[in-house]
């Protein structure tokens, strides 16, 4: 079946102008019938009211100037014609009807043009609503967000051309809550619904994250701001804000897994810094194993065995093997590539251990290491590998700030307290050169540096870590005086078995 094709705008123009030309030689046509009619008729009725039609007929195709123009020209010709025909016979009834054509002329030159001047501003202002709702679908489409309503409990919605891109409905699809329902992953759909419930039910506003399974497997993650507001009828509306939010999350995945990476390059080489120090750590047990292994075979060896003496070396070897064991258990810890883990944890357990690692650097930087830690557990919510990490950079930072003493003792203090805003606080004094003001704000900044063979991400890890532990990490400092290297956590109560 063969169908017509449509018109072409250009098609349509041409169209219009044509019309409008008829209507214009239409309108100078009947003027001009009028007024010979007006002139040379003899009939005793007011001939010159009809260019009341000839006005109306220039409202639609003449400007306000020219229709105004073209009604003082009817009453010209009214005139013309009244003078051509009864001469200066003012007092006769032809006057009379000149003068009613002549109002009529006038009123409706009158309504003519303020109807023309409404006309024009409507006009007007449904071009600026036109302009403004391609602004906002622009502004939506660079934006990546739609806007909705809902109205509750019919649950019927409205969206906007970009909110139904980010679901993917077809222009002739009417959205429902069902529909959105639909789209929603699996995962998120009794979260959704309950958020939209509770949110009804308490008269309150919806602010959601939720996740959508599109029809070719593709995940999209939006975010859903929704405000609460009456209708014209009193009823209950939500009009509101969806944004598709997927590029910002992944992005945000990326950066996670970037820093997650960049931390454990930091730890790497951070225990190939102290290779000297563990191979001591751990060379110490085995020494004292073989040792003692010596020492228990000689035992056996006599001609009366000394069993006591023997179950005492043994005893002695099995201990050096767990210290062993415990400081190569340390360095996989923290040698290893894994995601964080929050759970809780005793700080003061994670500080113990983290000294225990650097004890070897302690003796090797020839600091005197002051540690004072609480009587009681210390229970936060964190990462065990990544706050070790933490304080280890800031025990072996403050030791390498002191390297350049000489002549005066080396102390690090290291104190852990608990405040009363339910925080507790990590701080670490060293009696250094100190750190200058300059230098201070940008401590922790990434690629800030003031060792000539540091890549300045030791610290900026650090504030990281603390960061995602809902922590704070700050440093104070008198030039000349030693530095104080400070983080707090947020508490947690323990959870009993």
């Amino acid at each position: 079946m063969n169908t017509l094709p449509a018109a072409s705008p250009a098609a349509s123009r041409v169209e219009v102008s044509s019309s409008i030309w008829l209507l214009r030689v239409g309108a100078m046509m009947l003027t001009v019938i009028i007024f010979l009619i007006d002139w040379l008729s003899s009939l005793d009725v007011a001939i010159a009211v009809l260019y009341v039609a000839v006005i109306l007929l220039c409202a639609d195709v003449f400007s306000r100037k020219s229709v105004a123009a073209v009604s003082t020209g009817c009453g010209l010709l009214t005139l013309m014609a009244f003078l051509l025909s009864h001469g200066t016979e003012w007092l006769v009834p032809p006057f009379a009807r000149c003068l009613v054509s002549l109002c009529a002329i006038a009123i409706t030159a009158f309504l003519a043009l303020k109807n023309m001047a409404s006309r024009d501003a409507l006009q007007a202002q449904i071009h600026l609503l036109h302009r403004s709702e391609a602004f906002l679908a622009g502004a939506q489409r660079l934006s990546l967000t739609g806007s909705i309503g809902l109205k509750m409990p019919s649950a019927h919605m409205y969206w906007s051309d970009e909110a139904r891109r980010i679901f993917q409905f077809d222009e002739s699809l009417q959205p429902t809550l069902e529909y959105m329902m639909s789209r929603t992953h699996p995962d998120d759909i009794e979260d959704l619904k309950s958020l939209i419930e509770q949110a009804y039910a308490r008269h309150a506003n919806m602010e959601a994250e939720f996740r959508l399974l599109m029809p070719d497997g593709s995940c999209k993650s939006v975010r859903m701001l929704a405000q609460q507001v009456q209708d014209a009828c009193g009823g209950c509306e939500y009009i509101g804000a969806l944004m598709d939010v997927t590029a910002a999350k992944n992005a945000e995945e990326a950066l996670h897994r970037s820093q997650s990476q960049l931390a454990h390059v930091t730890r790497v080489t951070t225990l190939g810094e102290m290779a000297a120090s563990i191979a001591h750590e751990v060379n110490q047990p085995l020494s004292a194993v073989t040792t003692n292994a010596e020492a228990g075979l000689r035992w056996l060896n006599r001609e009366v065995p000394n069993l006591g003496e023997v179950r005492s070396a043994i005893e002695r070897i099995k201990s050096e093997a767990h210290r062993a064991s415990e400081v190569i258990r340390r360095i996989r810890t923290l040698s290893r590539k894994t995601d964080p883990q929050h759970v809780q944890i005793d700080l003061h357990d994670v500080l113990h251990e983290s000294v225990e690692l650097v004890r070897r650097e302690v003796i090797r930087h020839r600091v005197s290491l002051v540690l004072c830690p609480v009587d009681e557990p210390v229970w936060v919510k964190g990462d065990r590998v990544q706050l070790q990490q933490v304080i280890i950079n800031l025990l072996i930072n403050a030791m390498q700030a002191m390297s350049g003493m000489h002549g005066k003792e080396r102390a690090l203090s290291v104190q852990l307290s608990k405040g009363e805003g339910g925080e507790v606080t990590l701080c670490l004094q060293d009696n250094g050169p100190g750190i200058s003001a300059q230098n201070l704000p940008n401590l922790f900044n990434p690629f800030f540096t003031t060792k000539p063979e540091g890549m300045g991400m030791g610290l900026s890890i650090c504030r990281s870590i603390i960061d995602a532990h809902g922590g704070r990490i700050w440093a104070e400092s008198e030039l000349g005086h030693g530095a104080s290297l400070n983080f707090s956590l947020p508490t947690c109560e323990p959870v009993l078995s």
